[in-house]
């Protein structure tokens, strides 16, 4: 049970876990974001495919220093647990390091992992493993980035004999034949070197503050019933808080809620995570989170989204347009983190030198300056201001009341066709909206912006009665984003004003 009452003044959660104060934790001033030292803060990346520290040939420092110089300030990766099969969806994918596979167990002397190379050896720790995840949190904190380490995810059936904790990749034989059984408590041998795994893992990344620890990505996703992928988490998130109890430390815990399979009220889980844009089969997409679980009064996560380009290209249209829609409707929707997955940082590339890459990055550090143009700390979801718009278009937004308000409109819609349906078809035209909307009565200031770049596309003062009113948006060709604000506010100024 959620145990928490918020105000947009202030907070007090009785019983849900936080971190330690140094560490990156839930704010104080408003549960749906975060703070890190000393400000709140939204994490805004796109990311390469969890594999920066097993993948040994990966120079993860290209890739911090990219995402660095472009303002974003957060990754995620998958320590050692998951890997995939070369080539499978995409060219040099971080994930799938085949022999240049470097996991938190040695190797053996026995041949025979079906990535190339030795089989595992679970009784003995990889020190080089170590010393590499230590040196990228270290320069991951240097550059202000924090780090999301995601312990497990779901096992596929053609990708689980990669993983480390497959029966045929270690000599003590310990893993299943079945992979749905991986999500379980089945096999007692498997989650004891789960639980180690995972303990191990957390030891060693205790005296970090720009970590947090997500459980398990995807749970369910390949068969595994719901009821026993519950019991195992409950069991991975019971041992994590009695390894940290120990430590001095505490970070916060973070889990993907899937449908049927719901961690909101879960005391002990701070962060709700959702991938894709909407509801895509067991996925609950980041919208359909914001609208259930935001009255959980956590911050919501949208950790991944179809890869940007990768081969083939999962997006119909334009690639840079769709990670605009994305990323912004989820943010100015009250969001507090947002991970564009971009198959464009690869072992080959690690800078992700790519035209449509720069824009992507170059979009995401808009979408941040733009947020933070306002004291969003104030802010929460606003579905009542906006009351109507023609000729219609998706409209989400924050705001605290008669001071800032902003509202993001767009024109797309979710493709629903072929094997990743969970992404914006952009539908560009020449629209000039009318809006209905009802704000305390004043004066405010008023202005449309470009998302593409933020620049100003023309600003106006109004005066509320009270009562409901229409203004007229000037032409664009997608997406527009609306800011008002109380002119006793002094904000600073958007790209362009």
């Amino acid at each position: 049970m959620i145990l928490a009452s918020w105000s947009i003044t202030g907070f007090a959660q009785k019983g849900i876990r936080n971190a330690s104060q140094s560490v990156i934790r839930v704010s104080e001033k408003n549960p749906h974001y975060y703070s890190y030292k000393g400000k709140e803060l939204l994490l805004l990346t796109s990311a390469e495919h969890y594999g920066a520290v097993i993948h040994s040939k990966f120079d993860y420092r290209k890739y911090l220093d990219v995402l660095s110089n472009y303002g974003l300030n957060y990754t995620r990766i998958y320590p050692g647990s998951v890997a995939l099969i070369p080539g499978l969806r995409r060219k040099d994918d971080t994930l799938a390091p085949g022999p240049d596979l470097i996991a938190p167990w040695v190797r053996s002397d026995s041949a025979g992992y079906i990535g190339g190379g030795n089989k595992f050896d679970l009784n003995r720790w990889d020190e080089r493993f170590f010393a590499r995840l230590d040196d990228f949190l270290n320069y991951a904190n240097e550059k202000n980035i924090i780090v999301e380490i995601c312990f497990f995810n779901s096992q596929h059936a053609n990708t689980y004999p990669y993983s480390p904790l497959h029966k045929n990749a270690n000599i003590q034989s310990i893993g299943c034949d079945n992979f749905v059984e991986f999500e379980t408590l089945f096999n007692k041998e498997l989650v004891d070197a789960q639980l180690k795994y995972m303990e191990k893992i957390m030891v060693e990344t205790n005296k970090y503050d720009n970590v947090i620890y997500e459980f398990v990505d995807e749970p369910t996703l390949d068969g595994t019933k719901r009821k026993d992928a519950y019991a195992w988490i409950d069991a991975l998130i019971t041992r994590a808080d009695q390894i940290e109890n120990r430590l001095p430390k505490k970070h916060l815990f973070a889990q993907q809620i899937m449908r049927g399979l719901d961690f909101c009220e879960d005391d002990r889980i701070a962060v709700i995570v959702a991938q894709y844009v909407t509801i895509m089969g067991k996925q609950i997409g980041g919208l359909p989170a914001l609208y259930s679980c935001y009255d959980a009064n956590k911050p919501i996560e949208m950790n991944e989204t179809v890869s940007a380009l990768s081969t083939p290209n999962y997006y119909e249209k334009d690639v840079v347009a769709s990670s605009r829609l994305e990323a912004w409707e989820f943010i100015v929707g009250g969001g507090a983190a947002f991970n564009q997955l971009n198959a464009c940082f690869t072992a080959p590339n690690p800078s992700g030198d790519h035209p449509d890459n720069h824009a992507i990055l170059n979009g995401l550090r808009n979408l941040r300056s733009f947020i933070e143009s306002f004291d969003f700390a104030k802010m929460k979801r606003d579905g009542g201001t906006i009351q109507a718009i023609m000729p219609g278009g998706s409209v989400n937004g924050i705001s605290e009341a008669g001071k800032q308000y902003v509202f993001y409109v767009h024109h797309s819609f979710p493709n629903y066709s072929g094997w990743h349906p969970s992404h914006y078809v952009p539908n560009e035209g020449k629209y000039k909206s009318v809006i209905t909307l009802k704000l305390p009565k004043g004066e405010y200031q008023l202005a449309f912006i470009n998302p593409a770049d933020i620049s100003v596309l023309s600003t106006c003062s109004i005066t509320s009665t009270g009562d409901s009113m229409t203004i007229e948006c000037p032409e664009y060709k997608l997406d527009i984003a609306i800011k008002i604000t109380h002119p006793d506010i002094p904000l600073p100024p958007s790209k362009g004003e």
